[in-house]
């Protein structure tokens, strides 16, 4: 099965592609893997410098994951803070028959806490889709953490306020849009967030999903899927050539999933 690895935007002018956000993240930058934390959280509200130390000190907890690894299990209370610092992670729903439905990405920068704030079991999976990297934070060490630095903790509340409001977009997306708009609205909204954590440089962002990745993701079969993307390249709106996805016409794209960045 094919997997995306990069996307390229043809036309870096368009309005909401790298957006700025209410508060401004650092320059773009992959060095580290506390960066993408960091980043988001910036783009929440101002960290000072002993925040941000405070954050990279969270890639002491990092450890490598395979692809299909689970890292929560659904109905599982998790004692630890699970962070995302590189790698694509989802959250699923699966039935008995074995069919999953992906009901959110978990891309570098976020994270679950639910178990470590709530004591309260997950209602859904949650699995590497890719090789990650991903720390898993003591209970203690995360909770010191937001009782230290006020900052951080206020961003974190509103990071999740933007999930929120992304999970409502995604039922939203799977609901009233057809196949065509609906990919070629998680397009557009992967191009927004992995801008906001500075992995889009000139154009191109990573995108390691297969497609039955992404059709578990919007609600439809492979083959269907395959057929949405084949119409979007015969419209001239994407081209994908040895698993490169590049973005012809932003403008059109965003106009036809009728996409607005202002959710996240």
């Amino acid at each position: 099965m094919e997997t995306f690895a990069t996307a390229t935007v043809m036309d870096p002018a368009v309005p909401g592609f790298a957006r700025t956000r209410r508060h401004a993240a650092p320059a773009a930058g992959r060095s580290r893997p506390g960066c993408a934390l960091a980043r988001k959280l910036a783009g929440f509200g101002p960290l000072d410098e002993q925040d941000r130390a405070a954050l990279e000190g969270l890639t002491g907890y990092v450890r490598p994951v395979e692809r299909h690894t689970v890292l929560v299990e659904q109905d599982g209370v998790a004692d630890h803070a699970l962070i995302v610092f590189a790698g694509f992670a989802s959250r699923d729903k699966h039935r008995a028959s074995g069919r999953r439905q992906i009901v959110a990405y978990l891309i570098p920068g976020d994270l679950c806490d639910r178990g470590v704030l709530h004591d309260y079991p997950l209602d859904h999976t949650i699995e590497a889709l890719t090789h990650c990297l991903v720390a898993k934070v003591p209970r203690a060490a995360y909770l010191d953490l937001l009782g230290r630095h006020p900052r951080i903790a206020l961003a974190l509340q509103r990071a999740r306020l933007a999930e929120e409001a992304t999970a409502h977009e995604w039922v939203a997306n799977v609901g009233m849009r057809s196949g065509t708009e609906r990919t070629a609205h998680l397009l557009c909204e992967l191009m927004e967030r992995l801008g906001m954590i500075g992995q889009v440089t000139d154009g191109q962002y990573d995108l390691p999903l297969t497609q039955v990745d992404l059709a578990d993701t919007l609600g439809l079969s492979s083959v269907h899927l395959n057929r949405v993307l084949q119409a979007l390249r015969r419209d001239k709106l994407i081209s994908l050539r040895e698993q490169r996805l590049r973005i012809l016409a932003p403008r059109q794209l965003r106009a036809l999933a009728e996409f607005e960045a202002g959710y996240l």
